[in-house]
């Protein structure tokens, strides 16, 4: 049996060691051989969809935002366009917003322009 098929997590991997340098003007990073080619067979292997990332993180996040800014799911969706709902789908992570969507509700999320602190 090799390595991938084990049946416990893998070991966490250390984070290769770099160096930082600028070559005419231009930033780039300096990695062991070793490193590259263990980083680059990583990029090279099978992909994993991010929907479940999404859903985990973006919504929990805006719902975090919406309630420190003091802001109701109905005011927050009225200023981004978007119906309560959707919005609630959102912060709920049953559903995956485009990126305009998040746009703009974070956009929603600013303070108004006559807003006194």
């Amino acid at each position: 049996m090799s390595e991938d098929e084990s049946n416990g997590p893998a070991p966490p991997r250390r984070a290769p060691r770099t160096q930082d340098l600028t070559i005419r003007g231009k930033p780039y990073v300096l990695v062991a051989k070793a490193d590259f080619d263990r980083l680059r067979r990583q990029a090279e292997g099978p992909r994993e969809d991010a929907a479940p990332f999404g859903a985990e993180s973006v919504g929990p996040d805006l719902r975090e935002r919406r309630r420190k800014a003091g802001l109701t799911l109905a005011e927050v969706a009225k200023r981004a366009g978007i119906r309560q709902e959707t919005l609630s789908r959102i912060e709920n992570g049953r559903t995956n917003p485009t990126v305009g969507t998040v746009r703009s509700i974070l956009r929603a999320l600013e303070p108004s322009e006559g807003a006194t602190e």
